[in-house]
């Protein structure tokens, strides 16, 4: 472990300058020497040792994972994001269940509905502490230790004798399962920065995503509807694959930069007797683990205000799940089982978005050439567009959804609104980890502490607007709130840079 006590701040040029010529030099990463040059250097930045460590992490250095193969760097990907779609399985997969658990206990659709919203408040709670830890001790063991945890926990879940050990269960599998989420996109900003091709790999984590609650209820309601198996073996299938893929992850590589750079210089240093770099004391650390979430959300307004709207458009998906059976099991009087089929609409629209992503890179690519810079702003170019159709189909989804119309046309406009929701969510993603990229998972935590807060309540929010509104209007409302968020992406699109230039953590030029 390195003591980050001992990192050096001076980062000159001539450092930089000798690190690319000496692959072998950790100079521009980690050096021991201390002088007073160096304390006046963090008095001045009023930074923590930590930040000062992750802020000496260069792109440029060969050893960085940016540089490993693509087929490496896409492996780790494809792992992660498989381990992303199970984890998210669990909260819509619980809702295909509802229903069965209200008659078994004899519970209200509202107290039912607390093991979803408590599922998506662990997800919030838990990067607080996993991000920082994470940005500091390494991605792959807090990966490990955490999935590991949540497969334990579903045993909790399985094997509850009432609703509320249900609900706190369903609480702590979110808490420990949340790695699965902000992690991981924190793990694409250490393999590919903001390349172009980041773009792309960010969308897989999108789609994986969006497909695993898309799949949840299906899959839920099959479950609980097969004699042999019940709704108590959703959570003890998953106590079966956490637990593989803990094992698997054991075999993943580190991808965090300034580990990944530490060991290739240790190793360099035991075989021609250079220094190596000191040790980190990551307990030393722990006042950085605990509040630097924290401060990210609370001093970086823009990393506030996108995790508040995307907590909307996060809560439009669950508000549109509330209404599905109404739309489509009463009004268009299809089976309970052909209803939730009804998701596999979000499915087909994000896998559009995957496929849509390359017109975006280019867009983003184009942006560099003109400005010569890579513009954390120019991830919002298509989505200045296709924000519109978030008003656009929920107003058309409200309005197709009495049964007097054909119900193909509620499926399309949900599959519209399955291609723009991930794609903005994308926009995002890439913005934060571009903006904050020595800090990627940290960011990306306190960007979802909001989202997922906003999210909870609006699970519950969902059900009390289907029951005191018509579906058709409780949806054209929604979609003309949304216009308030088109009208943000187009403030930090525009504005965006002017925010970046007052803070102390964000990426200027």
């Amino acid at each position: 472990m390195v003591n980050l006590k001992m990192v050096n701040l001076n980062m000159d040029h001539t450092a930089d300058r000798s690190a690319q010529h000496s692959p072998s030099s950790f100079a521009p990463i980690y050096s021991s020497k201390r002088n007073s040059k160096n304390e006046t250097a963090m008095k001045r930045t009023s930074k923590t040792s930590a930040i000062a460590a992750l802020e000496m992490v260069q792109a440029q250095d060969p050893r960085h994972p940016m540089h490993w193969s693509a087929c490496k760097r896409w492996g780790i990907v494809t792992v992660y994001c498989f381990l992303q779609m199970f984890v998210l399985l669990t909260a819509t997969t619980y809702v295909g269940v509802e229903y069965t658990l209200g008659k078994k206990w004899g519970t209200s659709p509202q107290a039912n509905t607390l093991g979803q919203s408590m599922f998506i408040l662990g997800n919030a709670i838990g990067p607080v502490f996993m991000g920082p830890l994470s940005d500091i001790a390494g991605r792959k063991w807090v990966y490990v230790g955490s999935i590991l945890a949540y497969a334990l926990l579903n045993l909790g879940c399985a094997y509850a004798v009432n609703l509320p050990m249900l609900v706190i269960f369903m609480f702590l599998i979110g808490t420990a399962g949340s790695t699965a989420v902000s992690n991981v996109a924190g793990t694409i900003s250490d393999l590919f920065g903001d390349i172009d091709g980041a773009g792309q790999a960010m969308a897989l984590f999108v789609v994986s995503a969006n497909v695993g609650p898309s799949l949840g209820s299906p899959v839920g309601a099959w479950i609980d509807a097969n004699p042999k198996l019940g709704w108590r073996w959703i959570f003890l299938i998953n106590v079966v694959i956490g637990v593989g893929f803990a094992i698997i992850m054991c075999f993943v590589p580190e991808t965090l930069p300034s580990l990944v750079i530490l060991e290739a210089s240790k190793a360099r240093s035991n075989q021609d007797g250079s220094e190596a770099p000191p040790e980190i004391v990551v307990r030393e650390e722990w006042p950085f683990v605990i509040s630097f979430t924290f401060r990210i959300m609370l001093t970086e307004p823009i990393v506030l205000v996108l995790g508040l709207y995307n907590g909307f458009i996060y809560g439009i998906m669950f508000l549109y799940l509330d209404g599905v059976y109404d739309v489509f099991a009463e009004n268009n009087h299809l089976s309970i089982v052909s209803a939730n089929l009804t998701y596999l609409n979000f499915v087909v629209g994000v896998l559009v978005m995957f496929a849509f992503i390359p017109v975006q890179t280019w867009f983003y690519a184009r942006d560099r050439r003109i400005n010569g810079i890579n513009r954390p702003e120019a991830r919002f170019i298509t989505s200045l567009v296709t924000v519109w159709l978030f008003p656009i189909t929920l107003i058309w989804f409200g309005w197709t959804s009495d049964g007097k119309t054909s119900y193909w046309s509620p499926i399309i406009a949900g599959g519209i609104l399955g291609f723009a929701d991930p794609l903005l969510w994308l926009a995002m993603l890439n913005y934060i980890t571009d903006a904050y990229p020595r800090y990627a998972a940290s960011a990306i935590a306190a960007f979802l502490i909001p989202s997922f807060i906003v999210a909870a309540g609006m699970a519950h929010l969902g059900l009390l607007i289907f029951e005191r509104m018509s579906t058709k209007w409780a949806m054209t409302t929604i979609g003309l709130v949304s216009i308030f968020g088109c009208i943000m992406v187009y403030v930090i699109f525009f504005f965006g840079h002017f925010l970046r230039k007052k803070s102390i953590l964000a990426r200027n030029y």
